[in-house]
C-alpha cells in the first residue's frame, strides 16, 4: 500500500519515540508545521526542513518525498544532542545575519531622513551636493 509524506514523516517520528514536540525541535521547526505535515495540511516541507530531517534521523529524501527505498538506508541513527548543538548554531547564525542587516537598513533609514531634511529645510542646494554631504557624514 503506497503511503503519504503525512504517513511517512509520522512513521519516522513514532520509530525514534518522539512526540511531536520533541521531533519539531531536532528538525529545529515548530511543532505546528510537524503537526501540519503529518496531518497533510502541508504537502511538501521546505528544502531546508527537509534537508534537516534527511541529516538528523538518517533517512533520504527520496523516502520521505515519495517513499522510494528504505525509511533508514544505513539503520537507526543515534540522536545526540550534537544535532540540537547544530540547531542551536543555525539559528545563531540566522539572528547575527538579520541583526546585521537591521544594523544596515537603520543606516539607510537615517540617511533617506538626512536627504529629507536637506530637501524640506528651504534651502537652495544642488541636489547631488545634498547627496555627496550625506556621504561623507555616513
Amino acid at each position: 500500500m503506497e503511503t503519504t509524506l503525512a504517513q511517512r514523516i509520522k512513521e519516522l517520528r513514532t520509530h525514534y519515540n518522539l512526540s511531536v514536540k520533541e521531533f519539531a525541535g531536532k528538525c529545529g521547526l515548530s511543532h505546528v508545521a510537524i503537526f501540519h505535515l503529518e496531518s497533510g495540511k502541508t504537502t511538501k516541507p521546505h528544502r531546508s526542513s527537509l534537508q534537516r530531517m534527511v541529516s538528523i534521523f538518517g533517512t533520504s529524501s527520496d523516502w520521505i518525498l515519495f517513499g522510494k527505498n528504505d525509511m533508514l538506508p544505513n539503520g537507526s541513527k543515534e540522536i545526540s544532542m550534537e544535532e540540537n548543538a547544530y540547531i542551536a548554531y543555525w539559528k545563531d547564525e540566522a539572528y547575527l545575519e538579520l541583526k546585521n542587516k537591521n544594523v544596515l537598513l537603520e543606516k539607510e533609514v537615517e540617511r533617506l531622513w538626512q536627504m529629507i531634511g536637506h530637501i524640506t529645510s528651504g534651502e537652495k542646494t544642488n541636489f547631488r551636493q545634498t547627496l555627496d554631504v550625506i556621504d561623507l557624514v555616513s
